[in-house]
């Protein structure tokens, strides 16, 4: 059970739709339309960021979910592949560096768009003190890997210092269930800070 910060905050299980709302007139077998305002929908600590579950699969028909992140400076994640994901990030504060495929994007603000196709190699950090930005994914059931990793927030902020520990088998064990597999030993950003450090002498 995660709380969406509503005033009071709402209990919303697992398998409910992420808002307590919803529009009328969809046609019959669609999930229905709905707005979430700021700081609405499920909140879970993932690692040392807040997670902000917008859309899942339920409040899509599985087309596709949105998660908005906040991250402290070095939330990193390395070079990996999704073999049935496509991925978007849309900065909405902050600045973050990226890598798809070989190709790198250093310092991205706010309004910058990131694609990722499927099956195509890609990372990120955070450089800034803090980043907030969005993850779109289709289709959707990735945002399952986090749940499954996360701890329901209890409040609305990022997480406390070591929150949750997370062991190599938990992450891998998820990894392998929702699809997100890890590229290689080290990360395109490692290597080339390496590659940059050893220039310098």
């Amino acid at each position: 059970m995660t709380l969406s910060f509503l005033k009071p905050p709402v209990e919303i299980g697992p398998d409910d739709p992420v808002s307590t709302k919803r529009a009328g007139g969809t046609p019959d077998g669609l999930s229905p339309g709905y707005v979430l305002h700021a700081d609405e929908g499920p909140a879970i600590w993932f690692m040392e960021a807040l997670f902000t579950l917008k859309a899942r699969a339920l409040d899509t028909n599985g087309q596709f979910c949105v998660v908005e992140q906040l991250a402290p400076r070095g939330f990193a994640a390395p070079g990996h592949t999704h073999s049935n994901t496509t991925e978007a990030f849309y900065i909405l504060a902050g600045v973050m560096d990226f890598a798809v495929g070989d190709t790198m994007y250093y310092g991205l603000t706010a309004g910058a768009f990131v694609y990722v196709p499927r099956s195509t190699r890609h990372e990120f950090r955070v450089v800034s003190q803090t980043a907030k930005f969005m993850l779109i994914t289709t289709p959707a059931g990735f945002e399952k890997y986090f749940e499954a990793l996360a701890s329901p927030a209890e409040e609305y902020a990022l997480p406390p210092a070591r929150h949750r520990i997370l062991s190599t088998e938990e992450i891998m064990a998820a990894k392998r269930r929702w699809g997100g597999m890890p590229s290689g030993d080290q990360t395109l950003f490692r290597a080339l800070d390496a590659e940059n450090e050893s220039s310098k002498f």
